[in-house]
């Protein structure tokens, strides 16, 4: 009887999307490509779409498991906690968790791919919105309307990575060459309010117009 022969070394049959996602955030996303990520994997290019879509998913799914890997999640308030603190909470995570990341800011998409956590906080803020009498498309705009408020913000704060925010500065230097006439301005483009400052100003907007739906 002859010895069998040993094992054929290759690629491996198989890979899962997590190995995938793990694969590319190890790579970073800065230039990414489909077969990077498949030379890591030791498999053919072939082999990802059968799990992806195409890069820009997989950019997606990256931002989707970095989120997973914050305290977004967790912003859950003490019970009794009133809708304000409620939204406040949710408000604050949300901007967190994408402010923390701005390598992917323009892949995150903070409503897919969620966990089943993110899923059961979402829907007790929405409970207790309910309960407050709020619509359901009072409820549904709420939602909508912190994430845009937090991905504008991290936005900003991307464009303000290198330093002065390069739309800001533009629009001070309109304003200076005409400061004599438009002295308003000339004092908004001196107070310069920080990013957190800004936020809260937003938040405290939301809130009270929320309030006054309500009444």
């Amino acid at each position: 009887m002859t010895d069998q022969a040993p094992p054929r070394r290759g690629r491996p049959q198989r890979i899962s999307r997590d190995q995938i996602i793990t694969a590319a955030l190890e790579l970073g996303p800065a230039d990414l490509r489909m077969s990077e990520v498949a030379r890591a994997l030791d498999v053919g290019p072939a082999a990802l779409y059968n799990h992806v879509r195409d890069r820009e998913e997989l950019l997606a799914l990256m931002a989707a498991r970095i989120l997973d890997e914050t305290e977004y999640d967790d912003f859950e308030p003490a019970p009794g906690a009133t809708w304000q603190e409620w939204i406040t909470a949710f408000a604050r995570a949300t901007r967190g968790a994408v402010v923390a990341n701005p390598q992917l800011l323009r892949y995150v998409r903070l409503t897919s791919a969620p966990t089943g956590l993110r899923l059961d906080r979402i829907e007790h803020l929405a409970a207790v919105m309910d309960g407050a009498g709020f619509s359901t498309a009072d409820v549904q705009h709420c939602v909508q309307h912190v994430y845009t408020l937090a991905l504008g913000e991290a936005w900003q704060q991307a464009l303000s990575a290198g330093g002065e925010d390069p739309q800001f500065a533009e629009f001070g230097r309109g304003v200076n060459e005409r400061s004599a006439d438009l002295p308003h301005l000339a004092d908004m483009v001196a107070a310069r309010p920080e990013a957190d400052a800004q936020f809260a100003f937003a938040l405290d907007c939301l809130l009270l117009g929320l309030s006054t739906r309500l009444g």
